[in-house]
């Protein structure tokens, strides 16, 4: 009978592995630094559900992860990419902090032809600060750090 309750236990798992959502299967893979995996399975449920903030969100923090291992030529495709899926979370969802904070970083860091402004990143983090003032601290505090 044992081997009843380790078939059991066996099959409780595959159920709640396959129970995953795709987001949650994308947040694994960009955990375990596989960006490749979680831009897989964002783009299937990117298609099947548009309007998603967290897929766009997480599309870009894929794309910008796999920027960073990238040759030059496909770096300035990929981060992109990144820009557009941080700025349609945002356009989703105004109040999407994390994509807004993406935002900031980006517009900080990149040249000016990828995109990168500081006037659209002191905005982004104006807009993080009507929401959650310790953020938008934050937020403009890196802004200091980067000059």
């Amino acid at each position: 009978m044992p081997w009843i309750a380790v078939a059991l236990f066996v099959m409780a798992g595959h159920l709640a592995a396959q129970a995953t959502t795709p987001v949650e299967e994308a947040q694994a893979a960009i955990d375990r630094n596989d960006p490749q995996a979680a831009l897989n399975v964002l783009q299937r449920a990117e298609a099947q559900d548009p309007r998603n903030t967290r897929i766009h969100y997480l599309l870009g923090v894929a794309y910008g992860n796999l920027a960073q291992n990238a040759s030059a030529f496909r770096r300035v495709s990929l981060a992109r990419h990144t820009r557009d899926e941080f700025e349609r979370a945002v356009e989703l969802d105004p109040n999407d902090l994390d994509a807004r904070w993406a935002l900031v970083q980006y517009y900080a860091l990149a040249p000016g032809y990828l995109g990168g402004s500081e006037q659209k990143a002191r905005q982004q983090a104006d807009e993080i600060g009507k929401r959650d003032a310790s953020l938008g601290k934050r937020a403009f505090d890196f802004l200091a750090q980067k000059k």
